[in-house]
């Protein structure tokens, strides 16, 4: 199942604008830059506890390369023969698009670094008019890196799905660790 659906949406309108579209979102530079406005802005909104937030977010970092890229991609990998990404399993039927990785397919480290910052964010933030416009952005967004990863032939849906949950992970040890470090306590903006 996880191989046909990898396949329907690498299929999905492909040739047409959403091919650029998800080149673009899955594009390092594109992410490094969103990520440093995100912090730009939460620098911005909440100038009491913006060194907590960024404590979070290097730990998140710290943790993701720990487990994502050391663990899962260099010590599993060289012990076990972990699934090759999609394209390169499945050339015949799934077309890369945009940087061909050439790692291990599981976890997503797009998905799981997206969504760790996306945690952060939501629980700094939470206490604060209009919250909804984060978790509308952040839900917008994970759906955009989750669909693009599997359309450009990178990722399978299980590898998505597990970059997520161990995104949530990482932002939550951040947030857990930052708030210890920094003596942290929310603002609310009634």
């Amino acid at each position: 199942m996880d191989l046909q659906i990898a396949i329907f949406i690498n299929k999905l309108l492909a040739g047409t604008f959403l091919d650029s579209f998800t080149v673009l979102i899955s594009d390092k530079f594109f992410l490094i830059t969103l990520w440093t406005l995100l912090l730009v802005i939460a620098f911005i909104l909440d100038k009491k506890h913006r060194y907590t937030i960024l404590i979070a977010i290097v730990i998140s970092i710290i943790v993701h390369f720990l487990i994502n890229e050391l663990f899962f991609k260099e010590f599993l990998e060289y012990f076990t023969n972990l699934r090759a990404r999609p394209y390169l399993a499945y050339p015949d039927m799934i077309a890369a698009l945009g940087n061909k990785s050439t790692d291990a397919s599981f976890p997503s480290s797009h998905m799981s670094l997206t969504v760790a910052f996306i945690t952060i964010l939501v629980y700094f933030f939470r206490k604060i008019r209009h919250t909804w416009t984060i978790w509308l952005f952040g839900i917008l967004l994970a759906i955009a890196m989750a669909f693009s990863r599997i359309h450009n032939g990178m990722h399978y849906p299980t590898d998505v799905i597990a970059g997520t949950i161990l995104g949530i992970v990482y932002g939550i040890i951040g947030v857990y660790t930052a708030k210890r470090v920094m003596g942290y306590r929310p603002i609310s903006d009634a």
